[in-house]
């Protein structure tokens, strides 16, 4: 009879170990501590600041800063920093960085990618205590949703999933105690502040459910309901009101440097919209959106649709805002989420989707019904697959920092100039340990060099660009045509000039070739 319990633990804690194997396993494929490219690099540097100011200041760390105070050098485009008083901070929530920088005193900068893994299983764990969530169903909900490439890189999105769940579990899962109300309130706080993009679905959300209690109940079944959330509803707007007043403290505006950065971004014009309607929701260059990487969305729409009527007041309110979230979105977003695998910002709906999933997840798999569960099954595969062509190309890219970070270890320069901002995200996490820098010209590499000379002598600088036989002058066009409505494109140095430049100013002068590269070399002199 005491057998059988400690069986089913042994069960229990194989399966959590098996899950907890394969997410480690799946990430480390991607090779991790070499993915910080764009975004998670911004994010990394931003949480290194502070760790780096020792919490005093947010405002950015940047290692060219001393000689290039008018930011002529530095990497970041307009839309990914502020200036603001007498500081550049990021454009991304301090909030985010603010909860990961004490781990860089236990963790070395390159492995924070790795903080992830706590917020997926803490995700998890919720979705299988509270939500009651089958093994099947969390292996569903990583491997067969795009929570999984979203977990490759540093951000914010593994959090925001698993505070999300928290911060509706007391209108979710009826849950009054005190304890729980409180943390749901600051989660959600904190998952509104950090990503604006979630208001939506959030603001939808509590309408549709006070609005179907009071039409199925009365004026005061609303009363009773608020006031058994009062503790959760209070220290929610509590933390956002808070956070609205650090924001106006540190930048002037209650929503903080995301949104003053993405101000352009807003501007665009109704038929930008329609094409931002067209990839984040279904396909646009090489752009996986919400439909195309969870064709199970459409089905679940069109069931709980038929059955509207029937199904729960919660799922009534899920199902709506869902589906008015996924229409809301592309006309008030800034963007279009670039070059992730996965549309980012529809992070907040992957919980509402598993939770309109699960009972037809079970329904089905009870089922005798074979072409039914057969489809399930090939639908849920297909977004698999989807996951491994993305952890494939995001292999690529840790790839490209993974092999520049042999270069810089090789050479050891003080110094690195690149020709772009793309470029320079080769450097990765290294960021922190050499002065990396972008010039657009030709008149910006001799200013440097003449700066430089001044400030930096006997400092190794080398030069970077792409190898000719690699980005060909034509190539290197088109690309800059593709690139001329962002206004940054890939320099076009006048080597002849370069090397004139370095031959005049620096010792140990070379022209190096190195994998996909071609870099210039050399030793400051100093200043005659």
């Amino acid at each position: 009879m005491v057998i059988l319990p400690k069986v089913k633990q042994l069960q229990l804690g194989l399966k959590w170990f098996l899950l907890f194997i394969a997410v480690v396993l799946s990430i480390q494929y991607t090779s991790p501590q070499n993915s910080y490219f764009q975004d998670s690099h911004d994010k990394l540097i931003q949480t290194y600041s502070l760790y780096y100011n020792h919490f005093r200041s947010d405002k950015l760390y940047y290692p060219g800063y001393d000689f290039d105070p008018n930011l002529n050098y530095f990497h970041l485009v307009d839309n990914l920093y502020i200036k603001c008083k007498d500081r550049i901070v990021s454009a991304f929530p301090i909030q985010f960085a603010a909860l990961m920088a004490p781990l860089l005193y236990i963790l070395p900068l390159s492995y924070l990618v790795y903080s992830s893994l706590l917020f997926l299983f803490l995700g998890f764990w919720i979705l299988k205590q509270y939500y009651k969530f089958s093994f099947s169903l969390l292996w569903i909900c990583y491997f067969g949703t795009y929570l999984w490439p979203l977990s490759w890189e540093y951000s914010e999105m593994p959090a925001i999933f698993a505070f999300s769940l928290i911060g509706l579990l007391p209108i979710l899962r009826n849950q009054k105690s005190i304890l729980i109300q409180t943390v749901a309130g600051l989660s959600l706080s904190w998952v509104i502040l950090v990503r604006l993009d979630t208001l939506p679905f959030f603001s939808f959300f509590f309408f549709f459910t006070f609005l179907f209690l009071w039409k199925d109940h009365s004026y005061r079944s609303v009363l009773s309901k608020i006031v058994s959330l009062r503790v959760y509803l209070i220290v929610c707007l509590l933390g956002i009101s808070l956070q609205f007043i650090l924001n106006e403290i540190l930048y002037d505006h209650i929503f903080g440097t995301r949104f003053l950065a993405n101000l352009s971004g807003f501007k665009v014009s109704f038929a930008q919209r329609l094409e931002w309607f067209q990839s984040l929701n279904f396909y646009a260059d090489k752009k996986i959106g919400f439909f195309a990487y969870l064709p199970m969305t459409l089905p679940l729409i069109v069931y709980y649709g038929k059955k509207f009527k029937a199904i729960s007041n919660l799922k009534k309110s899920l199902l709506l805002s869902l589906i008015l979230t996924i229409i809301v979105i592309p006309f008030i977003a800034p963007n279009d989420g670039f070059n992730n695998w996965g549309p980012r910002f529809y992070t907040v709906l992957i919980f509402p989707y598993l939770l309109l999933l699960k009972p037809l997840y079970v329904k089905i798999s009870a089922s005798k019904n074979w072409k039914f569960r057969i489809t399930l099954i090939l639908i849920i595969t297909y977004s698999f697959l989807l996951g491994i062509v993305g952890a494939k190309i995001q292999k690529s890219k840790t790839s490209l920092v993974k092999n520049f970070r042999a270069i810089t270890k090789e050479l050891n320069p003080d110094i690195i100039v690149f020709t772009d901002y793309l470029n320079l995200y080769s450097i990765g996490s290294d960021y922190t340990k050499h002065i990396s820098l972008v010039s657009y010209t030709s008149e910006k590499n001799d200013q440097l060099i003449n700066i430089l000379s001044e400030k930096m002598k006997n400092k190794k600088i080398i030069f970077v660009d792409w190898h000719p036989f690699i980005l060909t002058q034509e190539t290197r066009n088109a690309m800059n045509a593709e690139k001329a409505k962002g206004g940054y494109p890939i320099s076009h140095w006048d080597l002849n000039r370069l090397e004139s430049s370095l031959e005049k100013n620096t010792s140990n002068f070379q022209i190096l070739d190195k994998q996909m590269y071609r870099i210039w070399s050399g030793t400051i002199k100093g200043a005659n």
